[in-house]
């Protein structure tokens, strides 16, 4: 049996990724968190997270404070606490 890793979508740039190579995220009211187990989430490539055009239209996306979300997005990437 072969094996395969699931696909997942990024948000940003809607394209498609291995799902262990994302960074998964969620909203809780107005603030984005790393995702916990429970609840819907969404998943980010870690090449939007380096373009400044997608972190600015996600900001906005989702009313974040952009110099807040890019250091909550870096801390994320450098931990690896969502893969």
């Amino acid at each position: 049996m072969k094996n395969r890793h699931p696909m997942r979508m990024c948000i940003a740039c809607r394209n498609r990724y291995p799902q262990n190579t994302l960074i998964r995220l969620k909203q809780v009211a107005k603030e984005i968190i790393a995702f916990d187990g429970r609840g819907r989430s969404f998943y980010l490539c870690r090449g939007c997270l380096e373009d400044p055009r997608k972190i600015e239209g996600l900001s906005k996306r989702f009313g974040q404070d952009k110099e807040k979300f890019v250091l909550f997005l870096r801390m994320l990437a450098e931990t690896d606490l969502c893969d």
